[in-house]
């Protein structure tokens, strides 16, 4: 099999057509067409057979139960402008919060999450540790996080390979794992940073040829896995560490050995792992099954809207 035979998609738009389309959410469609779409999206959620989903989701991002004060950290609406909207973090935040009112405070994490705060804040991504409460889960720059794929190679036809390719500059766990792992024959990996040559260098590649393996690596970078969403929606297995941080996608709450194929801290399995399931396709093909059920419960739209409002109400109606 090769690549020439995977017509594989993953989509994203276009960043002048997302800076666009944010831009006009954002800041020019006046406030009250913002109130009026929350109020028609929100309009008898509570009667959908996903209701029960919707909640527990809504609990999952939200932790927050007492009223609270943002401090000095918070910013009031009113004061988030095109000037300082000005990256996929706040287009993303503002799309919901613009139906709030404009006295209403918020802190907020614009970019990777490295600690928690102190100050309860929304933000792309929390670590998995006694803070995770100061941080409320947004959808944040969802078009680096979340793509639309199609892959169309089953799974049985895909090659029994661990594939990577990736920035491993400045990322210490991705570089232990191609020292240890470096031209094993079950592994296909390379280093693809533009900034520094080391002697795992290798090309980018497009997301469908990742299709072609069965076996896809999702390190951690600064915080969650970037790729670990796409390679959920396609026909492949992601391989990772047990996560040590959370976004959208609800990384906490996936389960080993049923959404992913989870390895050891130190690597050291990774071998004996890739082995096990390709001696025991059965089990694999169970895992790739219930990886990509796990990624459509992020599909529908009106139901990521829905929870997207209903998490920023409860943050709003609870700052003081």
């Amino acid at each position: 099999m090769g690549t020439k035979k995977n017509k594989g998609k993953a989509k994203r738009l276009s960043m002048p057509l997302y800076n666009l389309i944010s831009i006009w959410r954002t800041i020019i469609l006046p406030p009250f067409i913002k109130k009026w779409q929350r109020n028609l999206t929100l309009r008898n959620w509570e009667a959908r057979p996903d209701a029960g989903l919707i909640r527990r989701r809504v609990d999952y991002y939200c932790r927050i139960s007492s009223r609270f004060s943002t401090g000095d950290e918070g910013i009031r609406l009113r004061d988030i402008s095109l000037s300082n909207a000005h990256s996929g973090y706040f287009y993303d935040m503002m799309r919901y919060l613009r139906a709030f009112p404009k006295n209403k405070k918020v802190a907020f994490i614009n970019g990777d999450t490295h600690v928690n705060p102190d100050v309860k804040s929304i933000g792309k991504a929390r670590r998995l540790d006694d803070k995770i409460g100061n941080v409320t889960l947004m959808n944040l720059d969802r078009r680096r996080h979340f793509l639309k794929v199609d892959d169309p190679i089953p799974f049985k036809e895909k090659k029994g390979i661990l594939f990577f390719r990736g920035d491993v500059d400045t990322k210490e766990n991705r570089r232990r794992f191609l020292e240890m792992w470096w031209n094993h024959p079950l592994f296909d990996i390379g280093d693809t940073s533009p900034r520094t040559s080391t002697k795992w260098h290798k090309n980018r590649v497009s997301i469908p040829e990742h299709f072609n393996y069965k076996y896809i690596l999702a390190p951690e970078g600064n915080d969650v896995a970037s790729a670990l969403q796409w390679i959920c929606a396609s026909n492949c297995i992601p391989v990772m560490t047990k996560p040590t941080v959370e976004g959208w996608l609800m990384h906490g709450a996936m389960t080993p050995g049923l959404d992913y194929i989870e390895i050891k801290d130190d690597f050291s399995d990774v071998e004996e792992k890739i082995e096990w399931y390709n001696q025991h396709p059965e089990e694999a093909l169970k895992i790739a099954e219930a990886s990509k059920e796990w990624a459509a419960q992020f599909s529908d739209t009106k139901r990521e809207n829905i929870i997207h409002y209903l998490v920023a109400e409860r943050y709003m109606s609870l700052t003081t």
